[in-house]
């Protein structure tokens, strides 16, 4: 037998390779460990279903019996990416026995592999059964969208959470983790459409580019293993933040007024702003009123959240020293730092949305 392996095989093998390994990595990380034992099975079921499509079909002509090993753990890595996110954007949760049935369905992968196991070849007397058999398989990616969908809503209200909580959100805002999610949609929409054409639910001679289809659907699997791995290994420590609180607070206008004054008194004086790590937390023992109450004066007295209460601070500070000719040789960078800031982009982002000019437009025109 002679092997004979494309150069898309050859990256979806070391896609698989390092997925493999990452996965094993991710167990031995300290930060969000926890998580990570989530992220790790859902890297090590994503690598072992795309198993068997990385290989040349004379592989599996030569070993026949291996194309129908219980490889597939396709309606596993839905609620593994699910339980990552959810344990990921909430510290507070414990995986028990009664989040078990989410795992459950994976029997559903193996009903397919049962039925070649019994009438190997093509001894196939129930061809009704053979075919409902490939559509529980299929079915699968029906789950994962599902599973998926449910992991962009818990980003979207950790997201939430965080801007009313703390006033630095990079590296634990999980955006790569939106986006990867959308990525994994589009991946495994065009597996549904590979498989449904490869099955046979729609001939392959109507699909004039099929081999070429074949490869995108590869080459866009890999690059979503590579990205989930790495990214996921990179992820930094998430930092516990407060629940949301629903009811309101019972607040007359003239102490509303005079928690507004005392905020500004404290973040102005003491330049609470300056620290990167500043939380509502931290400002709530500042100024000895509660969380709750601070949240409830900025969101409804002056309609912001704590992110951007703070950051507003930073920018102010910011402009002030670029109106200043003695600044004039020090880099606008630098300043940003000094005030709290810990990103460039998200300098430039938050400059811009409070003034409406980027810093260097807002140095060049008050330095003339």
């Amino acid at each position: 037998m002679q092997l004979n392996i494309s150069i898309v095989q050859l990256i979806t093998i070391c896609a698989v390779a390092n997925g493999f390994v990452f996965g094993f990595l991710l167990l031995e990380k300290k930060e969000n460990r926890f998580a990570n034992r989530f992220l790790s099975l859902t890297l090590i079921c994503m690598c072992l279903t795309f198993t068997p499509y990385m290989l040349d079909p004379s592989f599996w002509n030569t070993f026949r019996w291996l194309a129908w090993m219980p490889f597939s753990f396709t309606y596993w890595i839905g609620p593994s990416f699910y339980f990552y996110v959810l344990t990921l954007t909430n510290t507070d949760f414990r995986f028990t026995k009664r989040h078990l049935w989410h795992f459950s369905p994976l029997a559903l992968n193996y009903v397919h592999s049962i039925y070649h196991a019994i009438f190997p070849g093509n001894r196939t007397p129930w061809h009704w059964f053979h075919f409902f058999a490939e559509l529980l398989e299929s079915a699968a990616i029906i789950s994962i969208l599902i599973y998926m969908v449910l992991s962009f809503k818990r980003i979207k209200k950790y997201q939430q959470q965080l801007l009313n909580n703390v006033s630095t959100i990079t590296e634990i805002d999980l955006q790569w983790v939106k986006k990867m999610i959308g990525i994994i949609v589009v991946s495994f929409v065009l597996i549904l459409i590979f498989l449904c054409i490869s099955s046979g639910v729609s001939g392959k001679e109507l699909f004039h580019q099929w081999d070429e289809y074949r490869s995108a659907v590869l080459l866009l699997y890999s690059s979503t293993l590579y990205w989930l791995s790495i990214r996921g290994y990179q992820q930094a420590q998430i930092i516990k933040i407060s629940k949301p609180i629903d009811c309101n607070v019972d607040l007359l206008d003239e102490e509303s007024t005079k928690i507004i004054a005392q905020l500004d008194n404290v973040m102005v004086k003491e330049m609470l702003f300056r620290n990167p790590e500043l939380s509502l937390t931290g400002l709530s023992k500042s100024v000895s009123i509660s969380e709750r109450t601070i949240s409830e004066v900025l969101n409804g007295n002056l309609n912001k959240n704590f992110y951007q209460f703070v950051n507003e601070y930073r920018v102010k500070d910011v402009q002030e020293k670029l109106k200043n000719p003695k600044n004039a040789h020090l880099k606008i960078l630098s300043l940003a730092f000094d005030a709290g800031f810990n990103s460039k982009a998200t300098f430039n982002r938050l400059f811009k949305g409070f003034t409406g000019q980027t810093p260097k437009e807002f140095k060049s025109q008050n330095l003339r």
